[in-house]
């Protein structure tokens, strides 16, 4: 039975996040904030006691589900594994023992959704989801299982929550939901700590270039951001610009040293700078604040919301999108930067020129009016409603 709260209550959510940081985590706590600043609505955050973010003062914390933070990787790995069984389950017997109105997943564990999916349906509560990547890329342990799983809970839920059209799209064709119980809410802009210093002595600090366009890459290092692909249309037309790749590679992608040999095979050397390390939340506008533009090239198989997209337009730095569906979307919805017609090293060539032509003319970006429309607020306001449907709420305002 799942019958959701009483008319003239708030309507309570409480909200499973898996990860303890990145940007997944991040998300889930701009998200969690604004909601609270919604009328009618209290929102607690589900999550382990490592969650970067639990101190907020903006929101609820129940931090008891099983951290998965350890310096030792075998065992980090173990924790992981552990958690897609354990947390879920957790998450949810908390939440039915507390009278949740809803139980929103900000990480869906498919892995396991047959054990916890059971106890959600003795469950009284609503079941909504934000789906961040329509389908996974990497199985944990077997594929075609953890896609039966997947669908499984996509055609469960009472609602899913996602941030582009084509998102919607991919999601009702991948798992056959019905589009009504599918909603575009906006991925907001990210605020970090502003620059410690100026243009000048930051690049100089970073061992950047003085003159001439800087391009950033930033975030970690995986395969499908194509970072190959703008050095082969970087060297192809000798394009004036430095690169400054900030950022590790994770397990299981291209290591980090496979970039420094690219580059240097392709004669870029001494035109693309690494910072191969992990960047703390307050060197964050340090980087953007060098910069002259983002980098985004990623691979048509990235099918999310870039978190870096919306770091770059609170700098007002414009952005560099090929095939990445969403972005495409995205940066042709609102004029943030500029889209190469393919991930071919000749398209982003010509990509990369009109961007640098547009930064070098100074060209007004619309970085407002993408704030305006994709704020946190509005997707609060959104997700409100979503909830106030499900259940049975009318007439706040």
């Amino acid at each position: 039975m799942r019958d959701g709260a009483g008319e003239g209550a708030p309507i309570r959510v409480f909200a499973y996040v898996f990860f303890p940081a990145g940007g997944i985590g991040r998300y889930t706590s701009e998200w969690a904030t604004a909601m609270n600043g919604q009328p009618g609505v209290e929102v607690t955050l589900l999550c382990g006691s490592d969650f970067a973010w639990k101190a907020s003062d903006a929101y609820s914390v129940w931090d008891g589900l099983r951290p998965l933070s350890h310096p030792i990787p075998p065992i980090r790995r173990a924790r992981f594994l552990r958690g897609q069984f354990v947390n879920p389950l957790r998450a949810v017997r908390y939440a039915a023992r507390e009278g949740a109105g809803v139980l929103h997943f900000a990480t869906v564990n498919h892995l396991s959704s047959p054990l916890w999916q059971r106890a959600l349906e003795r469950a009284e509560m609503k079941v909504t989801a934000t789906v961040h990547d329509v389908q996974r890329r990497k199985a944990i342990l077997h594929r075609r299982w953890e896609t039966r799983q997947l669908t499984a809970f996509y055609r469960y839920a009472d609602a899913l929550f996602v941030h582009s059209d084509q998102q919607r799209d991919e999601l009702v064709a991948f798992a056959g939901v019905d589009a009504a119980r599918v909603h575009v809410v906006p991925h907001g802009p990210y605020a970090y700590a502003p620059p410690a210093a100026d243009v000048r002595t930051l690049r100089r600090r970073y061992g950047l270039p003085e003159v001439g366009q800087v391009a950033l890459c930033f975030g970690q290092l995986r395969d499908q951001k194509n970072l190959d692909g703008l050095l082969d249309a970087v060297a192809l037309r000798r394009l004036p610009v430095h690169l400054f790749v900030a950022g590790n590679a994770p397990n299981g992608h291209r290591p980090h040293r496979h970039y420094v040999e690219r580059a240097e095979a392709l004669g870029l050397a001494e035109r693309v700078t690494f910072l191969p390390r992990y960047i703390p939340d307050e060197e964050v506008g340090d980087l953007f604040t060098a910069s002259d533009w983002v980098a985004l090239p990623y691979r048509s198989d990235f099918t999310s919301q870039s978190g870096v997209l919306n770091v770059a337009v609170q700098y007002h730095r414009p952005v560099l999108v090929s095939e990445a569906p969403v972005l495409r979307e995205t940066v042709a919805q609102c004029d943030i930067g500029v889209v190469a017609e393919s991930n071919e090293p000749e398209a982003l060539a010509r990509g990369v020129e009109r961007l640098m032509e547009r930064v070098a003319q100074e060209d007004p970006f619309a970085f407002e009016q993408y704030r305006a429309r994709n704020s946190w607020a509005e997707n609060a306001r959104r997700s409100r409603a979503v909830f106030e449907e499900l259940v049975g709420v009318r007439g706040r305002t």
